[in-house]
């Protein structure tokens, strides 16, 4: 029997992690998964029974109802084979150059097709109310930068299993075999250009630096082979004046990247990465070939069954539609009221800590609190679903990949059309019965879906120390997000603005790196974790859980063992080697049993309850403990 002195996570969960089976077709069994997974098993059995007729669909969800319909009617999906892998990647064939591919660059980029250029628009960091056109850099074969060192054991294995997973796509599309070797080789020799231009994961999580905004004739002028300046105006239907890059590495080396020499290597380059995308709307033996290196990557030993990559389709376009239902179904108005109320609890112990905080000068508390009583709040779903969904119709006289084309289309459409508009804070990021929550510096909100506001996380019947350290400390993490490394450079209303004296700034840049020195040298099943590309995750993990203890504190049955413990529940996870090592190199999170054992570490009140002294695995020094907020 494993003692709490030992290892929280693994005393906690350990009849969980002795009886609890990942299925094969996932790469982890956790928390999230689990609840993740009941709900989807619940809304694809109503979805089948709506589109057998034995059960009446709500009218709202026909079309998510009739693209299902589509999506799994594999007797046709099978009998077409590689029919949609082919037609997509014909186009692509009877392209003869750069000058051919600008002038048809933005057309395919509405269809859905990769093209390289990863444009959009969203929200201005420097004008948050204010969307603008934003510019990132092509997607790399393997998962980060740091995967092509050559030092890196898994580079050659994952690359291998990429080819032969496209290669066998190539095949069945009807490519000789010296055209796929061709396409395949080609494709890696582009890739080969990018690692180190393109930023590492780490580069990307501190995203507040990644701001750069150029005219679009400087941004034109990257590159010689492709008219950007055309391929942008086509996409928005207006002159666009101005353009901002995630980084201008890439670009400085936009003409070398997209020279003209390069031309058959970036043509076979689209070529392969289109053909697995296209492969999802194929037959059933393509959709698991598609998913291979997927697979390879995360230790998943089975693609998933043919009726739940086709909910997988149908909820990717309709999923705001589906999360209407199951929101009615699962989240009670009483619930959501309770839940608001932890909220504005937490958010009344964050003005609080602040009001007290001993290490920043009033002028910034000021300005802290400013921002803390301007967050927005949304709990469990939209207030109304988003109309363009509702409005969107699915064929059944043409194929899925037809009504696919036809909906990123629109979606697009919709995207790109708001540029030069104010933005809709009303919006929601993620649909209702997803099980996550998140913090947007931008709307300086804080998100909580429907699905996570569920057991273990939360209940509305159950003792309120257990819902303190479960759903609690996911909303005190969140509120924490808003005075992380990241969310601290954004102000009141959203925008990239600093608002810190110079000496608080550096107080709290050194807080920060004596969290990054105490996640220094861990590990998980001997994947090292990098304290630097977490270090926003650990910090709101640090902050949720010092709130969420306060906050319990206040309730007269306050259980500091159910508290501690529904923490620990919280992160339980069963993985394999794979997954590990793909968390600890991409995911800014750190591995879940780190996330249970080491924020505990920092508190007087978690050793107090479980009576655990110096010669204890989970005993910290209190000179060695780090708090932020």
């Amino acid at each position: 029997m494993v003692k709490v002195q030992d290892d929280l996570f693994a005393s906690v969960n350990e009849a969980w992690l002795k009886t609890a089976k990942i299925r094969p077709d996932m790469p982890a069994a956790s928390s999230f998964t689990d609840l993740y997974l009941s709900i989807e098993d619940d809304m694809r059995a109503d979805t089948e029974a709506f589109a057998k007729g034995e059960k009446e669909a709500p009218a709202y969800l026909k079309n998510f109802v009739d693209f299902y319909k589509l999506a799994d009617d594999w007797e046709k999906r099978n009998a077409d084979g590689a029919k949609p892998v082919k037609q997509a990647l014909a186009v692509l064939d009877k392209l003869t150059s750069f000058q051919d591919f600008s002038d048809q660059a933005a057309d395919l980029d509405m269809q859905g097709y990769t093209t390289g250029f990863n444009f959009g628009v969203a929200p201005d960091f420097k004008e948050a109310d204010h969307y603008i056109f934003w510019v990132d850099e092509p997607d790399t074969i393997l998962p980060d930068t740091t995967y092509y060192a050559d030092d890196n054991p898994q580079k050659e294995a994952l690359l291998a299993a990429w080819s032969k997973m496209t290669s066998k796509i190539l095949a069945a599309a009807g490519y000789s075999e010296e055209d796929v070797a061709k396409i395949v080789s080609d494709a890696k020799k582009f890739d080969a250009l990018l690692p180190k231009l393109v930023l590492s994961r780490q580069e990307q999580m501190e995203y507040y630096k990644n701001y750069h905004p150029k005219s679009i004739d400087d941004f034109a002028a990257t590159v010689d082979q492709v008219d950007l300046k055309h391929y942008i105006d086509q996409l928005v239907g207006k002159n666009v004046d101005q353009v901002v890059l995630t980084s201008e590495r890439f670009w400085e080396a936009g003409k070398k990247v997209f020279a003209s020499e390069n031309w058959p290597i970036f043509k076979n380059w689209l070529i392969a990465a289109n053909a697995s995308a296209y492969a999802r709307f194929a037959s059933y033996d393509l959709y698991k070939i598609a998913g291979s290196y997927s697979r390879t990557l995360t230790g998943a030993a089975q693609a998933p069954e043919a009726a739940r990559a086709a909910y997988a389709l149908a909820h990717r376009q309709f999923g705001f539609l589906l999360g209407e239902y199951f929101r009615i179904k699962h989240f009670s108005p009483e619930a959501k009221k309770n839940v608001e109320a932890m909220i504005h609890k937490m958010i009344g112990v964050y003005r609080s800590r602040l009001t007290d905080n001993d290490w920043l000068s009033q002028e910034t508390i000021k300005k802290a609190i400013s921002k803390l009583d301007h967050i927005a709040i949304k709990i469990g779903y939209p207030d109304q679903v988003p109309a363009r969904f509702l409005a969107r119709k699915v064929d059944l006289t043409a194929s899925l990949a037809e009504n696919e084309r036809v909906l990123v289309k629109q979606e697009a459409e919709f995207n790109l059309g708001r540029w030069d508009t104010k933005v809709d804070n009303t919006e929601w990021v993620m649909t209702p019965d997803t099980v996550n929550a998140y913090y947007d510096p931008q709307t300086n909100s804080i998100n909580f879906p429907a699905g996570i506001l569920q057991m273990p996380f939360y209940d509305f019947d159950r003792d309120a120390s257990a819902n303190y350290g479960g759903i609690g400390a996911v909303i005190a993490h969140e509120v924490s997000h808003a005075f992380d490394t990241n969310g601290a450079r954004f102000d009141e209303k959203g925008s990239l603005n600093n608002w810190w004296t110079d000496e608080d700034l550096a107080k709290f840049q050194e807080k920060a790196q004596a969290i990054v020195d105490s996640w220094s040298r861990l590990d998980v099943d001997g994947a090292p974790v990098n304290p630097k590309l977490t270090l926003t995750e650990n910090i709101a993990d640090l902050g949720g859980l010092s709130a969420a203890l306060q906050a319990a504190k206040e309730d007269d049955q306050f259980s500091a063992e159910l508290f501690f413990k529904t923490w620990a529940e919280i992160w339980r996870m069963k993985a394999g080697t794979e997954y590990i090592k793909l968390l600890t190199s991409i995911d800014e999170h750190a591995p879940n049993k780190l996330r249970a054992n080491e924020p505990v570490k920092n508190f007087a009140d978690f050793f107090e309850t479980f009576n655990i002294g110096p010669k204890d695995a989970m005993y910290r020094a209190p000179e060695k403990r780090v708090s932020l907020w």
